[in-house]
């Protein structure tokens, strides 16, 4: 037999079963080389938003799409129990990473991938390589692995090795449901390795020349649904429909009868027993007697294990989805131990199950480990398929596991010299598919299990026995806008349990137009209906994109169609990049949307946090009252307007109106208008309302005494100095001796800061628009760090600023960073005021920043072991400021800073250095 050294051994597939064998038999001393037709590792976990031509994946000639993964998939398996042994799948600290439980599929690819770095396999790795033929050698003791560039085209290669190792997944093969009548039935079928979640451009599915966004007809146009399965990517796809379509019906084999019916929680979903038949008027009849007209089947069937590129002269055959004859699943007889499969077996942990495989693989091929003779394997294998017929399992089930699993690992584990699965993952198996039984819709963020986490991140050696509180830390965020939104993003990767309250149905906060206006054109009846939008129609951002983004996920123009490019986007391209952040991280299953929190304040314990919320407009009922370790407000703060007091408004005739109500200009046609304010939102309405006001007249605190006239560039615009006072014939006197009669005074005058759930215990107040006291307005000293507040300094680019506000908190929930003492707190609280009030600052701007914004940026970045704020950044926005002043009217479309855009776009990757 030759040296183990020598063995050279072709892996087919860079999935994690290939991965996983390609270290097993290089630690063993053999020669590797993975063959992947894709251009990436990761197999099964690589996402693509691409579908094939036939949804069913029926036709032969199609061009076979390999992935099966849909958008929101999630792993139905803890990370702890679902790793390989030899590298626990452990939340890292990374940017852009998943820190949940139960991960999407995006983090499962990153660690098989961080997997791959660490044990330097990727050299391994020919990618882009599809193996079309893997047959015997003429000597019939080699193999011969016949390859070429993925998508055809020449460049075949023949290459030979001692041995093949079929690591390729079964997920690329549809089962399809044998339904009687299906030949006539009207309606549409698709097969679940073709489900998305497509957007208009990307995973159609079609039927001869039509093409169906599922998704998108689910939205608008309600369809009847009919889902085929039981498994996994049954339960989760059947809800992700059912946000959109007007009835899902489950049809399933293991369907218990006391369950049929409608499913708890859900009043559009219902579980039947198999379908009986279906009919050409649209009918799908069920075995419980139940009939629907359904638009949709999905079939949800599994699928079909399948090698077009194996010959093996018979010596394998897959009949009825039976891989045989195979050996411990593992090893044909005839053949071994020179063709091996890896992963084969299903309803399985996979990855520590690869590992053993592989193992053991390796070892019999090195010689290390002694192999059955043929006709012991062939004995064993007679064995198993007669148990199996005895016991009425199909043939279709031969590698099913389940909880026979672990009789199965741990006798890999005995054969390959390695130690038995461990008892805290056999154990958070069972634990965790009881509770995908019987709490499917929160089983993955709802856990019991936390000593049998104790136990596995004791063997990890990464956590001590007693977990760090990080783990545990339970933490409420108040809102979804977009401190809401990088909160849950930072707290979630320090390991914290999130739950983001939105009082609207959609994220975005601030960013979030609706046409919708109060009542109260002030916004000060106390009893009016408030709407929280204060965007108005025509509403730019005042900071160019890149300065404005988060650092973690850079605002840069996307070829999405209907995407706004510009620099200086509309509100509604805000709004996208939130939910593309958000859709990126895996944010927004935390959020609990239409949920207004009406009181936060402390449990009896004093300790913990109680939460109540109830159904936004639904009064004092539906209410919830929940616990939580610690608290992070995010509400915006500017839905409370601030309004100008000027003397004689009480008998002045005309409308007034706050801009939190403004949203188009039309009501102000041909009319005089007085606008209050010198910020973005006076610069940029005073410009809207000109367009059809007759005039326009600007009064500010801040005008310069050499700008006051009419504005350069306008017939109809004019800047004043401030109110001196307004009087019943309808004049607007200003103190520069100017006046006018108005028929309206717009008051573009800020807003008050207003947090009307915070139960008044006079540890935090607000107190002429300070909120206070807080340290560094994050922490009030005596609440800290339980309760603390995110994006309340203005005058700042304020996404980069919430990131490093919450990276701070999370890390001191955690313990990983040391807060200050109450204190030492409460002294830095007291100097900062007394500056304030030593340079003359109003307590009302003590939350404003401007040009100090960057010490205090990098102040946050230092305690939280962050990058400071990046030179390009800092100096964008200075230089965005000078424009803004000099050239109001153009700056947003015409810039001067290159070479900071380079500078920026170098950092983000996305373009070259001459953009």
């Amino acid at each position: 037999m030759p040296s183990p050294i020598s063995r050279t051994v072709a892996v087919i597939g860079a999935g994690a079963a290939g991965v996983s064998a390609a270290v097993e038999l290089r630690r063993e001393g053999h020669r590797v080389v993975v063959y992947e037709r894709e251009e990436k590792l990761g197999g099964t976990w690589v996402y693509t938003p691409q579908t094939e031509t036939d949804p069913l994946g029926l036709d032969p000639t199609r061009d076979v799409v390999h992935s099966s993964v849909y958008a929101s998939l999630r792993t139905n398996l803890p990370r702890e129990v679902m790793g390989f042994r030899a590298y626990p799948f452990v939340a890292t600290g990374k940017p852009g990473r998943d820190p949940r439980r139960f991960p999407g599929h995006g983090e499962v690819l990153e660690y098989l991938r961080d997997f791959l770095a660490e044990l330097g396999v990727e050299e391994m790795v020919r990618y882009g390589r599809e193996v079309w033929h893997v047959g015997m050698a003429a000597d019939d003791r080699r193999w011969v692995v016949k390859s070429r560039r993925s998508g055809g085209g020449g460049d075949d290669d023949d290459e030979v090795y001692d041995a093949v190792v079929i690591c390729n997944g079964h997920y690329s093969e549809p089962r399809i449901a044998d339904l009687p009548g299906i030949d006539e039935w009207p309606g549409k079928q698709i097969h679940s390795h073709n489900y998305r979640i497509p957007d208009p451009f990307r995973d159609q599915w079609r039927t001869g020349d039509v093409h169906l966004n599922l998704l998108a007809l689910l939205e608008a146009y309600p369809l009847v649904v009919v889902l085929i399965g039981s498994a996994a990517s049954a339960d989760d796809i059947s809800r992700d429909i059912a946000r959109f379509a007007k009835e899902v019906h489950v049809a399933s084999r293991s369907a218990e009868v006391d369950k049929i019916g409608k499913f708890p929680g859900h009043d559009n979903i219902w579980l039947h027993s198999m379908i009986k038949s279906v009919h050409r008027d649209g009918t799908v009849a069920f075995h419980d007697g139940y009939k629907t007209i359904a638009d949709v089947i999905l079939h949800c069937t599994g699928y079909k294990f399948y090698f077009p590129f194996l010959e093996t002269n018979k010596a394998v055959t897959v009949e009825d989805n039976r891989v045989g004859p195979l050996y411990q699943h593992i090893f044909p007889p005839s053949l071994a131990p020179w063709l091996s499969f890896v992963g084969l077996p299903w309803k399985v942990v996979p990855f520590p199950q690869f590992e053993l495989q592989s193992r053991w693989i390796a070892g019999v091929l090195s010689g290390r480990l002694t192999l059955e003779s043929p006709e012991e394997m062939t004995a064993d294998i007679e064995a198993f398929y007669s148990s199996l017929e005895a016991a009425g399992i199909p043939k279709r089930y031969t590698h099913q596991m389940g909880e026979s699993q672990f009789e199965y690992d741990d006798w890999l584990a005995a054969k390959s010299g390695s130690p038995p699965i461990e008892e805290w993952r056999k154990q958070m198996y069972l634990v965790t598919g009881r509770r995908k039984r019987s709490v499917p819709e929160t089983y993955r963020d709802q856990w019991e299990d936390e000593d049998l986490m104790a136990s596995a991140y004791q063997e990890f050696k990464l956590l001590k026995l007693s977990m760090p509180s990080a783990i545990f830390r339970t933490v409420a965020v108040i809102g979804a806008g977009p401190a809401g939104l990088i909160a849950a993003l930072e707290l979630g990767r320090e390991g914290h349990r999130v739950v983001v309250y939105e009082r609207e149905d959609n994220l975005g906060g601030t960013w979030l137009y609706s046409p919708q206006t109060e009542t109260d054109p002030l916004g000060l009846d106390p009893t009016r209906v408030v709407v929280h939008s204060s965007v108005y129609a025509s509403l730019r951002t005042n900071l160019p994109r890149e300065l404005m983004g988060f650092r973690v996920y850079p605002f840069v123009p996307t070829e999405k169609p209907g995407r706004d490019p510009r620099r200086f986007p509309g509100h509604g391209e805000v709004l996208e990049y939130l939910r593309d952040f958000a859709e990126e991280f895996g944010l927004e299953e935390m959020i609990r949307y239409g949920r207004e929190v009406w009181d936060v304040g402390m449990a009896a314990d004093d300790r913990r946090w109680v939460v109540k919320s109830r159904r936004r407009d639904c009064g004092d009922g539906d209410g919830d009252n929940e616990v939580y370790d610690a608290v992070v407000v995010c509400s915006s703060h500017f839905s409370e307007p601030r309004v100008a007091d000027v003397p004689g408004i009480d008998e002045w005739p005309g409308k007034q109106m706050h801009s939190h109500n403004y949203r188009v200009p039309d009501p102000f046609r041909d009319q005089v208008v007085v606008l209050i304010g010198s910020a973005a939102s006076a610069e940029d309405i005073s410009r809207d309302i000109a367009r059809v006001a007759k005039e326009v007249h600007v009064a500010s605190r801040s005008a310069p005494v050499d700008k006051i006239g009419k504005f350069s560039g306008h017939d109809n615009i004019w800047l004043h100095s401030v109110i001196k006072s307004v009087h019943r014939d309808g004049t607007v006197a200003f103190h520069d001796g100017d006046q006018t009669i108005a028929d309206a005074i717009l008051h573009c005058t800020g807003y008050k800061y207003f947090f009307p759930f915070l139960e008044k215990n006079n540890a935090v107040n607000v107190e002429d628009n300070r909120v206070g006291p807080l340290y560094q307005h994050v922490f009030p000293p005596t609440l800290a760090p339980w309760l603390s507040f995110v994006g309340l300094p203005w005058k700042v680019a304020p996404f980069p600023q919430f990131e490093l506000q919450t990276k701070w908190i999370a890390g001191v929930l955690s313990g990983r960073i040391t807060l200050e003492s109450t204190e030492e707190m409460t002294a830095d609280i007291e100097a900062f005021y007394s500056s304030l009030e030593a340079a003359g600052i109003p307590k009302r701007y003590t939350h404003r920043m401007e040009d100090s914004q960057y010490e205090y940026d990098d102040w946050l970045a230092a305690k939280s072991g962050s990058p400071p704020i990046e030179e390009w950044r800092k100096e964008m926005y200075v230089v965005t400021g000078r424009r803004r002043m000099n050239m109001p009217d153009t700056y947003r479309d015409e810039w001067e800073d290159e070479d900071l855009l380079s500078l920026a776009y170098q950092e983000f990757n996305l373009l070259k250095l001459s953009v």
